[in-house]
Order: C-alpha cells, then sequence, then structure tokens
C-alpha cells in the first residue's frame, strides 16, 4: 500500500494541485493539533509552521503560489467574509451599526491618514509613500480576531463589531487603494467613486441574494442547496467586479442576505446544519491557505534591511488603530449605541493586519519605495497575528470581558 501511495505522490508531481491541496490539509491538521497542545493561537502555530516549511526548502509548488490580489481577493477572502456575513445575527448587528459602519469607512480613513503623517514626519518616508503604505495596512484581519475572540467566548456584540467591521474594511481598504497610487486627487470625484463602488457592490449583493432565494424554493435537496451557495458567493463577487462595483462589500451583503433570510425561510433544518458545516470546512482551508502563503513568501532578508522601519511602523500601526477607535465609538455611544470602556480596549487592541494587506504591497507598480513598503507590510502583517494577537487573547482572559 504504501509503495502504491508513494509511486502515486511521484505521478502527480510537485506541481499537482491534488498534491498542493494535501499539503496545506495536512500541514493545517497538524497546526491545529499543535494550537490545542500548546494552548496557543491556531493562526499563531501556523505562521510558524510556514517559517520552518520556507526554511526547510520544502513548501514545493505551495512556495511558488503567487500571494496576489487575484488569489486573495478573488478566492482566499470571499469565503471567509461570506461564512462570517452568515453567522453575523441582523437583530445583533442592528444595534452597532452605525460602530461598524463608522470603523469600516472612516476608521480606515483616519487609520490611513494617521499612520502616513507619523511616517513621513518620524521616519522621513515620502508623504505619497507614506500615504500608500498607510492604506495598505488600514484593514484589520478578519479571521484572527475571530479566533481569538471565539475561543475566550467573548460577548456576541463585540464579536459582531470586530467581525463586520473586518470584512468591510477590507472592501474600503480595496477601494481607497487606487486612490493612494493616484497623482492627482479631486475630492469631489473620489467620493463620488467611493459612493458608486461602495453602493453598487450592497445592490448586487441584494439582487444576487433574490434571486437565489427564489431559486432556493424550488430546491429541497440539501447538498444542493448548499453547493450553490458557492455560485451566490462568487457570482455576487464577480457580477460586482464586471460593474466596477466592489465584490467584497457583494460578497458580505450576500452572506447577511443568507444567514439572516434565505436560510430562515427557504431552507430546512437539515439544510442549515448541512451549509453551517460546510463553510466552516470551506473557510478552515482558506484561512490555513492564506496564512501559510503569508508566511512563505515572507523575505527574511529584505525584513531584516528594513528591520528599523518595520518596528517604527508596528509602533505606528498600534497608535493609528487607538487614534481611529477612541474618537469613533466615543461619537457612536453617544449617538446611542452604548459601547463599555472595557470593549473600546479590545477593540484598539484587535487592528490585527493580515493578507489583505500583504496582497495590496505585492501589487504595487515598481517604485523606489516598494521594496520597503512590502517588507514594512510583510512585517507588520505578521508581528500584529502572532505578538498582538496572543496580547489580545492575553487581555480578553485577564481582563474578564470573556
Amino acid at each position: 500500500m504504501w509503495c502504491r501511495l508513494g509511486y502515486s505522490m511521484i505521478e502527480f508531481g510537485a506541481t499537482s494541485p491534488l498534491t498542493i491541496a494535501l499539503f496545506v490539509i495536512i500541514l493545517s491538521f497538524v497546526a491545529a493539533i499543535l494550537a490545542e497542545k500548546l494552548k496557543v493561537s491556531y493562526t499563531t502555530v501556523l505562521i510558524l509552521i510556514g517559517f520552518t516549511v520556507s526554511f526547510l526548502g520544502i513548501s514545493g509548488e505551495l512556495g511558488n503560489i503567487p500571494l496576489d490580489r487575484t488569489i486573495v481577493l478573488g478566492l482566499l477572502v470571499p469565503p471567509m467574509i461570506f461564512q462570517a456575513a452568515m453567522r453575523t445575527r441582523y437583530e445583533t448587528f442592528r444595534t452597532i451599526r452605525k460602530t461598524v459602519l463608522a470603523l469600516a469607512v472612516f476608521g480606515v480613513v483616519v487609520s490611513a491618514l494617521a499612520s502616513g503623517a507619523i511616517l513621513n514626519i518620524g521616519l522621513g518616508l515620502p508623504l505619497a509613500a507614506a500615504l500608500t503604505f498607510g492604506v495598505i495596512v488600514s484593514p484589520t484581519d478578519p479571521v484572527s480576531v475571530v479566533n481569538a475572540l471565539k475561543r475566550m467566548r467573548a460577548p456576541e456584540r463585540l464579536t459582531t463589531i470586530l467581525e463586520t467591521e473586518a470584512y468591510f474594511n477590507d472592501a474600503t481598504a480595496v477601494m481607497l487603494y487606487p486612490v493612494a497610487l493616484s497623482v492627482s486627487f479631486s475630492p469631489l470625484h473620489e467620493v463620488g467613486v467611493f459612493a458608486y463602488t461602495l453602493g453598487g457592490g450592497v445592490v448586487v449583493g441584494l439582487l444576487v441574494s433574490g434571486i437565489a432565494e427564489v431559486l432556493y424554493r424550488l430546491v429541497t435537496e440539501p447538498l444542493a442547496e448548499t453547493t450553490f451557495t458557492i455560485v451566490v458567493m462568487f457570482g455576487s463577487y464577480l457580477f460586482a467586479e464586471s460593474l466596477g462595483v466592489s465584490g467584497l462589500v457583494a460578497v458580505a451583503i450576500a452572506g447577511l442576505y443568507m444567514g439572516n433570510r434565505t436560510m430562515r425561510i427557504a431552507m430546512s433544518e437539515q439544510t442549515r446544519e448541512t451549509m453551517a458545516t460546510f463553510w466552516e470546512i470551506v473557510t478552515f482551508v482558506a484561512t490555513s491557505f492564506a496564512f501559510l502563503l503569508l508566511s512563505l513568501k515572507a523575505d527574511f532578508r529584505l525584513m531584516v534591511t528594513f528591520s528599523p522601519f518595520i518596528i517604527g511602523a508596528c509602533v505606528v500601526m498600534f497608535l493609528s488603530r487607538a487614534i481611529s477607535v477612541y474618537p469613533i465609538v466615543g461619537l457612536t455611544s453617544l449617538m446611542g449605541e452604548k459601547i463599555p470602556s472595557s470593549w473600546m480596549k479590545v477593540l484598539a487592541m484587535a487592528g490585527m493586519r493580515g493578507a489583505v494587506s500583504v496582497a495590496l504591497a505585492l501589487s504595487l507598480p515598481e517604485s523606489p519605495f516598494k521594496e520597503e513598503i512590502v517588507a514594512m507590510t510583510f512585517g507588520v502583517a505578521l508581528v500584529s497575528l502572532v505578538v498582538q494577537g496572543e496580547f489580545l487573547r492575553a487581555y480578553l482572559k485577564r481582563s474578564g470581558v470573556s
């Protein structure tokens, strides 16, 4: 049997998609076991495994897969956003929607401007490069934050704030990215484009979801219904992108609609259970793939070269997150959405960066500062995912928020 297995692996070769998928699943399984035994975050273990695999030179074709916008934004991020949105209860979201939307839109803008200004003044980075970096690292990583909160069993409203903010601010950063790269800036034009991109994503998400709900009423097979959600997710993303609007916003709206309406009125209990299990598995694999790629693509030589800038950038990220969180949450609290002060500290500490930021950095056009921005983005993402993630878990445990 082992001979046949070995022969099969050779036959498929290092370039086989099946070999790559098997490699990712095995590493994910090992990471899950170690995380449970060591009592640390699954994300942290997965990144450390990726570093080890890269150092030993055994990543094979997995290490050759490009970590670009097409892979990350078009393949890996949509399942994470869709599944998180399906789990979000609208009744809970409605009680904190002002806070979420303010953090997801204005929080990203404030964070980008604050980090750009501090980097320009403190580290001498040219203003255009500093603002571009600020936009790139402004979105928080939804997976790491949610994993930390799940393990600590944080309150549902707090989890909903962080989760929904994360998948909406990913879309905001992607929409601001071309603005940061443009040489000219017209506030009225850019605000109009932003509103069109955001609003168009919402309309596409609702349109695709409405059509899907009608079709779901015609099908009673749980597996067929579950499989069709893949069409709803990628269909909403591709349709939105083809119209020049936000595919990530469309996916988030489709997930919210699916979880709060379609699953309740057009699906049986068996279908809902099947679908929940299916998307948990899909998200687990996509998350594992994203963080393995992130750690495999880290250029240690480049990160050592720009280590002073990385350290400075990490400090700036912590500061800019606090600068954006406290005023915005304080204002929305005055508007009726009362947020406990202990939660505000969690919100400030939970600004972890991830694969979306790295993909945007790697997609930058060639410039004298591209290497510097890429190294800083990798450094900030890895430090925040590992160090900040563990600090967040420790704070939640010690503070009694969970």
